[in-house]
């Protein structure tokens, strides 16, 4: 299940999501007897989480944490059952660094001025993409959302749809090392390469989360998941 990013209180559309995933957990579980776990990704690094940090004054790891706390308090005042596993983007950036590499191998993503972007015209040269919401690469409002406010990088792309997987970080901004330089994941590559760190014996048999980022999120998500496998 794909978790909220950070950086602001719930909403309406966090209940309505989480609780229909809850209710489908536990038909699978209680009614049809499976043995279920499911894995939250919590967005604790993200454009947003730094911006909104800045403007309030607050270190962008604490700030994040309260968010989560609030986030999860709301899901238990509603009743809705913590997932087995929860993930955080920050405690699994050298798991994601070896994601990256090995879809760079695979020859779908590229580096370039410190950044690394997905090669999604090779991607499709040989898959289909994107897949839940065909026309969705035509609206440009969505792809800059899904890049993130803090990117400015739409030179160093061999093509626009192509996205961050690596980005190379500004100063003052999180960084952690990796073999393109200071940098920080792009916000689709941490869901893929979490679950893929989780589930690493058995596949993922659903994968949930907003409707509303079927695109470019959850679609990016899947295109990495067939480049790196």
């Amino acid at each position: 299940m794909c978790g909220p990013t950070v950086y602001d209180h719930s909403h309406m559309g966090h209940a309505r999501t989480y609780m229909c995933s809850d209710i489908m957990k536990r038909i699978l579980r209680d009614f049809f007897g499976y043995d279920v776990m499911l894995t939250m990704n919590i967005t604790d690094l993200d454009d947003k989480i730094i911006l909104r940090s800045k403007e309030l004054g607050e270190e962008y790891s604490a700030f994040a944490r309260r968010f989560e706390t609030d986030y999860l308090e709301d899901m238990k005042a509603l009743n809705i059952e913590l997932p087995e596993v929860i993930t955080r983007v920050t405690e699994f950036v050298p798991e994601i660094v070896a994601y990256i590499e090995k879809i760079i191998s695979n020859s779908f993503a590229y580096e370039t001025e410190g950044s690394v972007y997905f090669d999604t015209q090779k991607f499709k040269e040989s898959h289909k993409y994107p897949k839940m919401e065909p026309g969705g690469t035509s609206d440009s409002t969505l792809m800059a959302e899904g890049e993130g406010a803090l990117s400015n990088f739409a030179a160093e792309k061999k093509h626009p749809n192509d996205f961050a997987l690596w980005k190379k970080s500004k100063e003052g901004e999180p960084s952690w090392d990796s073999p393109w330089g200071k940098g920080r994941p792009g916000w689709h590559i941490e869901c893929s390469a979490m679950a893929s760190e989780v589930f690493k014996v058995h596949p993922i048999d659903v994968h949930s989360g907003g409707i509303d980022l079927r695109f470019p999120h959850h679609d990016n998500e899947l295109a990495q998941s067939e480049a790196y496998y």
